[in-house]
């Protein structure tokens, strides 16, 4: 009877600590429908709180008073769980039930979590992902071109002022950064994608297509300016031409169908298919790769997406993941468990290659990543 006033402190602690988080919450994104996530994210940091430090401190963290104050919220709720699990194993005996099956099942236990904590940890660490695409001769210059694909950032911290993802970005010295949606999140505020946007967007030329969250903010017009503001190219179902390296390019754009039906939304990539010029490279960017059977119809030479996240816990040695997204709106072939095309280059037809990143979202997502690094993606164009 002695240890449950413990717990009972414990639950106390917890509340409290779940009381100072909600203070903490920024104001423009203390809304009623970020409790939600802010309770998950509480309950999360109770559960692993050890990894999420860890976490915390291997992932760029930077000690601004942002990252300082970030990571230290993290250390209560480290605290609260070792003396949880401490209280829980008194409780249960767990740990001298396990020895009846000998110090080889205690030692086997503490390797696999030893594994996942070590394991998260690593797949939380960006990675730079390459694809050559090649293409008719002409459409393209010798040398060939470089795009840096970059989707679902949902406003995720990588440095202060983004700087591991510029750095990564002027590293590649791409022709171009292709931005397939959602970048912005309808929950985290926007100061990670303004710093972003003000260290890629002034070096080289950057063209972007809405996803799903930024039509979910109900603040289009508003990322839209921001976007403008910062130099960058926003595509709703149009194209625009580019002379790059002495060619000219149709960069093309779709809105996200969240808010379409489904005849308007073929309609609009119709559309675009019909305003581009057949002998110039043809690039699409859409949110969506579900609709790659709609994208197959046209002759486009290379189509951006992202949204699935790779599934946010990759299987190694398949290629798959294991979950994606339900994001609403028309759909077509889209599945929740083990999504066809959560990360990768895929052929669509003879001249159309479909590459769909991985994305970049961490703390925006109420679970971790395993075996799914967040990643750019470097697409290199090479005439055949």
């Amino acid at each position: 009877m002695k240890r449950i006033p413990r717990l009972a402190l414990l639950g106390l602690g917890f509340v409290v600590m779940l009381a100072v988080t909600f203070a903490l919450v920024p104001p423009e994104s203390a809304q009623s429908d970020v409790v939600a996530p802010v309770i998950a994210a509480a309950v999360l940091m109770l559960v692993f709180g050890p990894y999420l430090l860890a976490v915390g401190c291997t992932t760029g963290f930077v000690p601004d008073f942002a990252s300082f104050w970030g990571v230290a919220a993290m250390v209560p709720f480290c605290v609260l769980h070792i003396a949880f699990l401490s209280v829980l194993s008194k409780r249960t005996s767990l740990w001298r039930r396990m020895g009846r099956f000998g110090a080889r099942a205690r030692r086997f236990v503490v390797s696999v979590l030893s594994f996942v904590s070590i394991a998260g940890a690593w797949y939380e660490m960006p990675c730079v992902t390459r694809y050559e695409v090649p293409t008719d001769g002409g459409k393209v210059p010798a040398e060939g071109l470089r795009f840096v694909l970059v989707t679902d950032l949902h406003a995720c911290r990588y440095g202060a002022g983004q700087r591991i993802l510029s750095e990564k970005i002027r590293a590649l010295n791409p022709d171009a950064v292709l931005l397939s949606g959602d970048i912005f999140d309808d929950r985290l505020p926007d100061g990670n994608v303004k710093a972003f946007l003000a260290s890629v967007a002034g070096e080289r030329p950057c063209f972007y297509a809405f996803g799903n969250h930024e039509h979910w903010s109900e603040r289009v017009p508003e990322m839209r300016g921001m976007l403008e503001s910062a130099g960058v190219t926003v595509l709703e179902g149009s194209v625009r031409t580019v002379d790059m390296k002495g060619v000219k390019i149709d960069f093309c754009g779709l809105d996200d169908p969240t808010y379409r039906t489904d005849d308007e939304w073929l309609g609009q990539l119709a559309a675009v298919a019909a305003a581009v010029n057949p002998s110039r490279l043809r690039v699409l960017l859409s949110h969506r790769p579900e609709y790659s059977g709609a994208y197959a119809d046209y002759d486009f030479d290379l189509i951006c997406s992202g949204h699935l996240h790779g599934g946010q816990w990759g299987i190694p040695g398949l290629g798959l993941g294991v979950c994606g997204p339900s994001s609403g709106g028309p759909a077509p072939g889209e599945r929740l468990l083990f999504p066809r095309r959560a990360g990768g280059a895929y052929r669509l037809n003879d001249t159309t290659t479909m590459v769909v990143s991985r994305g970049l979202a961490r703390e925006s997502t109420p679970l971790p990543r395993f075996f799914n690094h967040p990643e750019l993606v470097v697409i290199d164009i090479k005439p055949r």
